[in-house]
């Protein structure tokens, strides 16, 4: 007999036995099924769905439990979100508040900073331009009140270049401030000149003493600048000449009749028997000192063609007034003219004979020559060599001439 199975039952039956109990989520399930599932009673078995649910709602409200503090947590946050946006919003408005308030600041900083620059800049000019066209204090007081030295040298060349810097001035459109500069400059430059000629003289006036005297570098520097002021420059060398003058004719006397120190040389005059010897040594003698005495004005002044330092070539008209060491040696030796000029008459006089007449005017044109050729053609000692010579020579002929009539008549 054939027993007929209701048609709901059947699909739950169908479905039962279609489910597939080896899947994971099915393990997985009945794992966690037999956490809290009791005895395996058919009263447990009925109660299955609510015991499962309850399970369930006992979870729910656990997380709901959870999920209140979470929200708590949240809402607390949220809240210092909100206090940390009310403190962003006050900062922001106090930078913007402080941004407004120092723009005015800012602005007038810029400005300040564009101004120092412009004075930095102005200042740096102004320097340049002191260091170009004025002098230092240091330099004002080496010029005037310190003793001449190499800081007043480098003063006084300091004023010459300022001088010439304000040539440049006046080509430009400063001829104002040119002229002015130019004038304080020269005020100073005629002073400092002034000063060094006092120096040079004070410094000169010893020279005479002695007979070979030690030039020091600093006077020759200080005779050598005087050069740009001919006047001056001529003012010292003929006081230098004086001096030298002086000392150079008692120097010649003291040969003729002391000789040198100690005795030696022995006295010149003590050879005046010996006419040709006398001469000859007195010339030697002279010779001897021209040479020392142009050494001596050379290491001094330096030679004709020396200029001032720093200075171009001179004027036709300045060059005519500076001294050439041939007229400072004519104005030396001009002393010794006369007693060497009688002495050799002197000798002349004594009518020397014929033979040394014509040696003594051969001795006189050689040394005619050689003290011409430094001390001038035109100078006083070459032009009193330059008679005595004539004279030797007329003598020479006079005598020459008698003997010649008198062998015409008594061939």
């Amino acid at each position: 007999m054939t027993t007929v199975v209701p048609s709901g039952l059947a699909r739950k039956i169908r479905k039962t036995l279609e489910t597939r109990t080896e899947t994971v989520e099915f393990l997985a399930s009945l794992a966690t099924l037999s956490d809290f599932y009791g005895d395996n009673t058919a009263a447990e078995r009925r109660h299955l769905r609510s015991t499962i649910e309850s399970h369930a709602l006992s979870i729910n409200q656990q997380f709901l439990q959870s999920v209140d503090g979470v929200i708590a947590t949240l809402d607390a946050v949220d809240a210092h979100l909100e206090q940390l946006a009310d403190c962003c919003r006050e900062v922001s408005g106090a930078l913007a508040a402080s941004k407004a308030k120092s723009a005015d600041m800012l602005s007038e900083n810029r400005r300040l900073s564009q101004s120092l620059e412009t004075s930095e800049g102005r200042s740096a000019l102004v320097q340049q331009f002191l260091q170009q066209y004025q002098l230092s204090h240091d330099e004002v007081y080496a010029l005037n009140e310190e003793e001449v030295d190499e800081g007043f040298f480098e003063a006084l060349e300091r004023v010459r270049v300022i001088h010439r810097n304000c040539r440049e001035l006046l080509r430009g459109q400063h001829q104002r401030a040119g002229l002015e500069l130019m004038d304080a400059m020269a005020l100073h430059q005629e002073a400092a000149y002034e000063r060094l000629c006092r120096w040079v003289k004070s410094e000169c006036r010893g020279l005479g003493e002695q007979e070979e005297p030690d030039i020091a570098p600093l006077l020759h520097r200080a005779a050598q600048a005087l050069r740009a002021r001919p006047v001056l420059f001529r003012f010292c060398a003929e006081e230098v000449a004086a001096a030298r003058h002086g000392a150079l004719f008692q120097r010649f006397i003291a040969a003729l009749t002391r000789g040198g120190p100690g005795g030696t040389p022995r006295p010149i005059e003590m050879h005046a028997h010996d006419s040709r010897r006398y001469v000859g040594d007195m010339l030697a003698w002279v010779h001897q000192s021209l040479a020392g005495e142009r050494e001596v004005l050379v290491q001094l002044f330096g030679d004709d063609s020396s200029s001032a330092p720093g200075e171009g070539a001179m004027s036709s008209a300045s060059a005519a007034e500076m001294p050439s060491i041939a007229e400072l040696l004519d104005r030396i030796f001009e002393s010794i003219c006369k007693p060497l000029k009688v002495r050799i008459e002197q000798v002349l006089a004594g009518a020397p004979p014929l033979l040394l007449c014509f040696r003594l005017a051969q001795l006189l044109a050689f040394y005619g020559d050689t003290i011409a050729q430094l001390a001038g053609p035109r100078s006083a000692v070459a032009q009193a060599l330059a008679q005595a010579q004539e004279a030797a020579a007329r003598s020479f002929r006079e005598q020459l001439a008698a003997r010649a009539k008198k062998l015409a008549r008594n061939p």
